[in-house]
């Protein structure tokens, strides 16, 4: 299954998460700021990286470019409570495969999950 990097800072978010992905099959690197998330993708290769929005350290539009120079075929999801046009516009030109509003289900992430890793070029908005 899948490696999953998840940025995420809300804690309970972050454990729920984590808990209920891994249940489903999926590794779950679970960090709660950018700079973990670009300390942890030098250290291991991930399929997907789901990021908030809004982080401590790093904001999320500069974890994704970062993290997308890392690695060009990571699949990734951005998360927020407030996914507009302009957002979306910004989030696709520095990689990210899907937006996704909160709050979302586990089964929307997984279903978001699934749908970036088959295509990477693309965007799905939720």
């Amino acid at each position: 299954m899948e490696n999953v990097l998840l940025v995420e800072d809300a804690e309970e978010l972050g454990e729920l998460l984590k808990e209920e992905l891994g249940a489903h099959g999926y590794n779950i690197t679970w960090v709660t700021n950018g700079v973990d998330a670009v300390i942890a993708a030098l250290d291991k290769k991930f399929d997907v990286l789901i990021v908030d929005m809004i982080t401590p350290n790093l904001k999320g539009i500069d974890t994704i470019k970062i993290i997308k120079k890392i690695d060009p075929k990571i699949a990734i999801i951005a998360c927020s409570g407030m996914i507009d046009k302009s957002i979306m516009i910004d989030v696709t030109k520095a990689g990210a495969s899907a937006c996704v509003n909160k709050p979302f289900t586990v089964s929307q992430m997984i279903s978001q999950i699934k749908w970036a890793t088959r295509n990477k070029g693309g965007l799905l908005s939720e």
